[in-house]
């Protein structure tokens, strides 16, 4: 019984799912990775970068406001993407990468990919052209969460370089930490707050049962305890003075 309740506590706490709140637009930011920025503005590669299309540049990161798609908010899950490109020239020319339309996969609430399309020639200076590739992969629920207005944003997901997007890029092993990404997407207040609710209970919840195992436990030890000491008061007087060595 107690475990029921236990249980129904958990449960009540949990707010309404969001689950016809989705997005369609959005925006990004992000540096990509500082330490390649740096390199390529630096006296080594001498080199630059600059942005097409949708994306532009405001130091210190790469961003876009057109993010598009849908992507439901509970469960979280979907995908938003914006056509453009960031392009990383160096050495005269020879280093010429070009990293375009970047694809937020948001696999699950703990799991998003960031999918690319890779031209031009790595730092190695190897030829490079390959479409739909699994870049970096982040956690985000690792990141904060908050509203702003209309306007969900889920400020810094840390993300790392995958296997697929280590052999396409190069210069960097497979987890390789790139900087973290922020998105803003459009929905509405109530929406943003349900999906911040979601978020918290769906990580609270399974506290909630286990404190409420270790109160089952604690309370049923007391009852135990009240029945063995009620049993030995009302043992009749003869059986009691027959126990007595």
């Amino acid at each position: 019984m107690i475990a029921a309740l236990a249980l129904a506590a958990a449960l009540a706490v949990a707010p309404a799912a969001a689950a016809d709140c989705t997005v369609e637009t959005g925006a990004f930011t992000w540096g990509f990775k500082e330490s390649f920025r740096a390199y390529i503005s630096g006296s080594i590669a001498n080199g630059e970068w600059t942005t097409e299309g949708a994306i532009d540049y405001a130091t210190p990161a790469f961003f876009s406001e057109q993010l598009g798609g849908e992507v439901m908010l509970a469960p979280f899950a979907g995908e938003l993407a914006v056509e453009g490109a960031m392009r990383f020239t160096g050495h005269d020319g020879i280093l010429d990468t070009t990293i375009a339309n970047p694809r937020l996969v948001i696999e699950s609430p703990d799991r998003v990919v960031i999918i690319v399309d890779i031209r031009g020639t790595t730092q190695d200076f190897v030829p490079i052209d390959s479409t739909a590739v699994p870049f970096v992969t982040g956690d985000p629920g690792l990141a904060q969460w908050s509203v702003e207005g209309s306007t969900l944003r889920i400020d810094g997901i840390p993300l790392t370089l995958t296997a697929e997007g280590a052999e396409a890029f190069g210069t960097y092993p497979a987890g390789e930490a790139f900087d973290a990404i922020t998105l803003e997407l459009d929905t509405t207040a109530a929406c943003a707050e349900a999906a911040i609710a979601a978020r918290t209970s769906a990580g609270s919840a399974p506290v909630l049962l286990i404190v409420g195992a270790v109160l089952l436990a604690v309370v049923g030890s007391i009852v135990v305890h009240l029945v063995l000491r009620a049993r030995r008061r009302s043992r009749p007087p003869t059986e009691a003075a027959s126990a007595v060595p």
